[in-house]
């Protein structure tokens, strides 16, 4: 079971030793067992990979981003060719109807926005947690009322307050940016583990967005991470700016627990859940047989 988030801040080399990824900086070195290794952010420029370390975090499944000038994740490696019935699970996704597509969306909205209600009541707006509980019982196939958009504007406006908006340059919005998109490359690993084509979504469909897929299954995701920048911000904790102590929190968002089918599992593992249950629901064209996460109160998922 996987269960560590590294954070590469301070350059050096990475390679591969026994199956192992060696970590070398200045005068200290140090390994860490692959098979322990969920995701690895590299955000210092001058740390040099190695192709054999490379081919192994592909062959283990392991996500690997690279960071811009700004210390932003922009770039994945995803492993090739993994999943042994590709061609199957490609037909599969060609040949979903339009309308089978929309039931879909329909449901992951539906526990978006329950997700997003459950993050109200736990910071007391339950007034409007109520809200969004009828918001989503009220989303219909293809979310036609755009119910989505409706339940972000108060969403947010309720917990980071009334002149908050997501496209508005704060410290708010780049904490919750960083982790979406660690977020999203750890549903576009699991997409690709699956076989899945990321680039063709149900609902996104931008033609130059290769990972239309992946941004429709982050969105029951996103709340858990908007939670834990709610509470950083009430501490007071995002006024630096991103540092390497929130970054590091926000990269182990992926180890806390969410609910998945009266269980609780850690957001990786929920993510590879409810990826393995796409294929069932477009078999049997039952879109309720997509599984979605369920939020619980933030804490880390204990591995047994």
């Amino acid at each position: 079971m996987t269960w560590r988030s590294i954070l590469i801040s301070n350059g050096g080399k990475l390679s591969l030793q026994h199956r192992q990824m060696l970590i070398q900086q200045s005068e200290n070195e140090f390994t860490v067992p692959l098979e322990d290794i969920a995701i690895i952010v590299v955000e210092n420029r001058e740390t040099v990979i190695t192709i054999p370390l490379l081919s192994a975090l592909a062959q283990n499944g392991i996500t690997l981003l690279t960071c811009d000038e700004q210390f932003l994740p922009c770039g994945q490696w995803l492993p090739f060719s993994q999943y042994h019935r590709q061609l199957k699970t490609l037909k599969l996704q060609l040949e979903a109807s339009l309308p089978q597509k929309k039931q879909l969306w329909q449901v992951i909205v539906q526990q978006k926005i329950r997700n997003q209600a459950f993050v109200l009541e736990h910071t007391e707006h339950s007034v409007e947690a109520k809200r969004l509980q009828i918001m989503a019982n009220n989303v219909k196939s293809g979310d036609k009322e755009n119910f989505e958009a409706q339940a972000a504007l108060l969403y947010f406006q309720t917990a980071f307050g009334k002149d908050f908006r997501r496209w508005q340059a704060n410290h708010i919005n780049a904490h919750l940016n960083y982790a979406y998109t660690v977020l999203r490359s750890a549903v576009a690993r699991s997409l690709v583990q699956y076989g899945w084509l990321p680039s063709l979504g149900l609902f996104h469909h931008s033609e130059l967005n290769a990972f239309n897929l992946a941004d429709d299954f982050i969105e029951p995701f996103r709340p858990i991470v908007d939670l834990m920048v709610w509470k950083l911000w009430k501490k007071e904790c995002l006024e630096s700016g991103l540092t390497p102590e929130t970054k590091q929190k926000l990269i182990g968002l992926l180890h806390y627990q969410m609910r998945f089918q009266d269980q609780t599992f850690s957001v990786l593992a929920a993510i590879d859940r409810t990826v393995g249950s796409l294929q069932i629901a477009l078999l049997s064209k039952d879109a309720k047989r997509l599984k979605l996460p369920e939020m619980l109160p933030l804490k880390e998922h204990i591995y047994e």
